[in-house]
């Protein structure tokens, strides 16, 4: 994240849209902001917020952040350490994986991998 108040990203999972439908994209979207919150929603869009809280992030600086979703349940950690634990109950089965930004600032990916069990 690299805009100091208003950076952010996102890793996501079962996400079912993509190109020009990407605004109405749901799925499973663990957000990181600058001002060290974080945010788990079930759309792009933010709308519907399944967990929120503080993350203690901030603009340019790398973390190691991970989103693991299986049946019913999600988690996301950083740096190692579990932030948050949720049932996704509202969430489809399959989708794509997916990274991104908020407001397309600019921001940096490195070393992004997705796992299938």
């Amino acid at each position: 994240m690299e805009a100091v108040g208003t950076g952010g990203v996102f890793i996501a999972a079962r996400v079912d849209k993509g190109g020009q439908s990407v605004r109405g994209a749901k799925g499973v979207f663990f957000w990181v902001f600058a001002d060290g919150t974080y945010k788990v929603t079930t759309d792009l869009a933010g709308q519907t917020v399944l967990m929120e809280g503080k993350a203690g992030t901030g603009a340019l600086a790398w973390y190691t952040v991970s989103l693991t979703v299986k049946g019913q349940s999600a988690s996301g950690t950083l740096d190692g350490a579990v932030l948050w634990n949720v049932a996704v109950t509202s969430s489809s089965q399959s989708g794509w994986a997916a990274v991104g930004t908020r407001a397309f600032e600019l921001a940096q990916f490195d070393n992004f991998s997705v796992l299938a069990d």
